[in-house]
């Protein structure tokens, strides 16, 4: 979904710098208090409600589009005071470097492009590379969760994980948010659903 810039984009990253980490600035120890990560948090309604859900947890929030991130960042600003969270505008593969092994407890993937051209398939966040980097940073049992409305990347996925044997895999196909107590819906997964368009889910759980 291709967002446009807004006015305001400016003024509320700079209001708002103390829930931002700057790409520049970030080091193996400016992440380490992190226990889950959001890849791709759109505009920011599923984080949100997972930093008001679970106060104990810290959260790390990843976008890489600039309008996007500024959406995020305008919603997340409005719950800065529960400071468990931060979120960075940058591309995951720039941050995997500094996530220590074996330090997280859960990953959010929600409705990632799906990179549909055979060439761009490499950039696929379900790609063996990315999980490959996934299994490195979770703890032992940790999860990730990788939702999308995109039937031939749900398909794509599996077979990724199956070609990385590094998760014990539950697939979840029609999935529904609002049957489960782990996983808030997005703003895209009512839109799709409005729609009629099935959700599909994977869940993997590091050996």
């Amino acid at each position: 979904m291709r967002l446009r810039h807004k006015k305001w984009t400016s003024s509320v990253l700079e209001e708002n710098k103390d829930i931002v980490i700057p790409l520049k600035g970030i080091t193996s120890k400016s992440l380490e208090s992190f226990t889950d990560i959001e890849i791709g948090c759109g505009l920011g309604g599923f984080l949100k409600d997972l930093v008001l859900l679970n106060p104990d947890k810290r959260y790390l929030g990843i976008e890489v589009n600039i309008n996007a991130f500024a959406s995020l960042v305008k919603k997340m600003k409005d719950i800065k005071e529960k400071d468990n969270f931060s979120v960075i505008n940058a591309p995951f593969e720039r941050v995997i470097p500094y996530l220590k092994s074996s330090s997280i407890d859960n990953i959010y993937i929600n409705f990632p492009d799906p990179w549909i051209k055979k060439r761009q398939y490499q950039r696929r966040l379900s790609y063996p590379y990315f999980l490959k980097e996934y299994y490195r940073i979770l703890k032992p049992g940790g999860k990730i969760f990788f939702r999308t409305d995109n039937l031939d990347l749900f398909n794509a996925s599996i077979s990724y994980f199956m070609l990385t044997p590094l998760f014990d895999l539950t697939i979840s196909y029609p999935f529904y948010s609002e049957k489960v107590d782990y996983l808030p819906s997005t703003e895209y997964e009512r839109k799709f659903r409005e729609k009629g368009v099935s959700i599909s889910l994977i869940t993997g759980i590091k050996k």
